[in-house]
């Protein structure tokens, strides 16, 4: 019941994507990716292969539906119990995530992830790129790629490097 109430303030919230913000301070690149299906690691690689992104601009935040012990749970994971009743985030590592204005962000996750759609919403970003079969509402460009394929950043790349 708890869950049913979370996830109807969550969806509630969305909107649509804010319009792009300019200015030199934005030099970070966030990803949002489903940490139950997506590898940390692996993601840094396709993106800095694909971009030519230092590593020290690169935050990551993954979402996962495990319940972990606080003392086991990854510096860059959050869970459902990072948000309040009403669909508030409420946990360190969420705000740490957005305090930054970034230039781009990635938002690999497919459908049905309201929370991490919650903090794509969240997340200021000059161009927010996604994957089609997410809520088309967060982002400024949409891919036709399934949300486990990592040719993600490759096709991502190739439009990016025209517009910004």
């Amino acid at each position: 019941m708890l869950n049913s109430v979370q996830t109807y303030f969550i969806k509630k919230n969305l909107k649509p994507s804010k319009s792009p913000m300019t200015g030199d301070r934005m030099s970070m690149v966030g990803v949002l990716f489903n940490a139950d299906v997506s590898d940390r690691n692996q993601l840094r690689e396709h993106i800095e292969h694909n971009f030519d992104e230092d590593s020290s601009k690169l935050i990551f935040l993954g979402f996962s539906r495990k319940n972990y012990e606080k003392e086991k749970k990854s510096n860059f994971i959050f869970t459902k119990k990072d948000f309040s009743l009403l669909g508030q985030p409420r946990s360190e590592v969420i705000t740490e995530f957005l305090k930054h204005n970034y230039k781009l962000l990635f938002n690999f996750f497919g459908e049905n992830e309201h929370y991490l759609e919650n903090i794509a919403q969240l997340a200021q970003a000059n161009l927010k790129v996604g994957l089609c079969e997410s809520n088309e509402k967060i982002n400024d460009l949409l891919l036709d790629l399934e949300s486990k394929d990592l040719r993600f950043f490759e096709e991502s790349s190739k439009y990016i490097k025209h517009i910004i």
